[in-house]
């Protein structure tokens, strides 16, 4: 396994923004930064010269996800905080993940240190970044915590400066490892939407399709994930889709001519994805034929612009402009589509108001929904990748209005 870091693109900004290291504290930016699945207060310093060792600082309280999670590159871990592990009658055979948590213990109680600042500052002494510019990532360490005020005390000549815009900077263009995960993320979420598909029938419910389809992400190895932070799969039946998110599955039983909508999807390892699909029981009406037909060429048409140097914004204009053109004359968005990554949404926005121009690497998710109280909320919505030349689909699932059976 690779790391998700895009260490050279970090190193890249850390040049531009003139800083010597960035320390990571959300726990997004942590995950990104060392792959590990922060439990409790964690940092991650990430110095720009390759030749001084990145660290993390932990919970003593959470060295079994160190031990089993942290990739080998990031090997010096320093613990705070309060907990046991009898280790003094461990002998071998010992595994290396048990190796390491009797390391893990022994590192603790030789400082038994609680204040995981104190820590930092020693970390930062040890490896020499004393001068010039630090970024801090102040989503989790604010400019009032205890650490800016005890690097100006203990530092004075090291100035910490706000980064997380920066993180977010580094974090839109995509990492190998990053790619694997959110296409294997999709992968899943399609067999599931399928499997889904394959046992719909009139009089179904909500939970029944979304136990269908619940079921296979877990048999396939994903994790279930709501849509933005909301509590049910991302699955809705005829009028209730025209919510923007569908947080519960209800017992609305499915009828002809219902519209269908996926709006979301699985995660898988620590990477969620978002893809939407539309699907009917039975023959579309007109109306849905002629809103989803504008849709989709909406859709393609931002596909089909997304390369190297456009700008999201050029992109926007041109999506709802065709989508009005084709059919929906009263379509109105803020968005047509958002970059995508460890936190959901990444800049920049395919809005009206974001310059942002395109690089190679970033994923996005296109996506022209429409909501229609009392009717219905149509939606597409495709990941893709951007290349010099096109935007990659890494969606594989038919971008067609699914119809399940016929009228009778």
């Amino acid at each position: 396994m690779e790391m998700l870091l895009n260490r050279g693109r970090a190193e890249e900004k850390m040049r531009k923004y003139d800083l010597g290291a960035l320390i990571a504290s959300s726990p997004a930016n942590v995950f990104y930064t060392s792959d590990l699945c922060p439990f409790g207060r964690c940092f991650a310093l990430l110095p720009r010269d390759r030749n001084v060792k990145p660290a993390l600082i932990v919970p003593i309280s959470a060295p079994t996800p160190v031990v089993l999670m942290s990739p080998p590159w990031i090997s010096e871990v320093r613990y705070y905080g309060e907990f046991y592990v009898m280790t003094r009658w461990a002998k071998e055979p010992l595994t290396d993940a048990e190796r390491k948590l009797v390391r893990a213990q022994e590192a603790w109680e030789k400082t038994k240190q609680a204040d995981p600042t104190l820590i930092l500052i020693k970390l930062l002494k040890e490896k020499g970044i004393t001068k010039g510019r630090i970024g801090v990532d102040e989503s989790n360490l604010p400019p009032k915590s205890p650490l800016w005020k005890e690097i100006k005390t203990n530092l004075p000549s090291l100035e910490p400066v706000a980064a997380q815009q920066i993180f977010r900077e580094i974090r839109m263009v995509k990492s190998a490892e990053e790619m694997e995960r959110i296409q294997e993320a999709l992968r899943i979420t399609e067999k599931a939407w399928q499997t889904a598909l394959e046992q719909t029938r009139e009089g179904m419910t909500e939970k029944e399709f979304s136990d269908a389809y619940q079921h296979t992400i877990i048999s396939e190895g994903g994790s279930i994930v709501s849509k933005m932070g909301m509590y049910g799969p991302p699955i809705g039946f005829g009028p209730r889709t025209a919510f923007p998110d569908i947080a519960f599955p209800s017992d609305y039983k499915l009828k002809k001519g219902d519209l269908i909508r996926l709006d979301g999807g699985c995660s898988y390892m620590g990477y969620p994805c978002d893809m939407g699909r539309s699907a009917v029981l039975g023959e579309p009406s007109e109306k849905l034929r002629k809103y989803y037909d504008a849709l989709l060429a909406g859709e393609q048409l931002a596909i089909e612009m997304a390369k190297a140097g456009v700008k999201a914004s050029d992109i926007f204009n041109a999506v709802a402009s065709t989508v009005r053109k084709r059919g929906l004359e009263h379509y109105v968005r803020h968005h047509t589509g958002h970059g995508w990554g460890i936190e959901g949404y990444d800049p920049p926005l395919i809005g009206p108001r974001d310059d942002t121009a395109l690089e190679e690497g970033m994923t996005f998710c296109f996506e022209t929904p429409y909501y229609e109280v009392g009717w219905g909320g149509p939606m597409i919505e495709d990941v893709v990748v951007i290349t010099k030349s096109e935007a990659r689909f890494l969606t594989k699932f038919d971008r067609k209005l699914y119809v399940i059976g016929k009228w009778s």
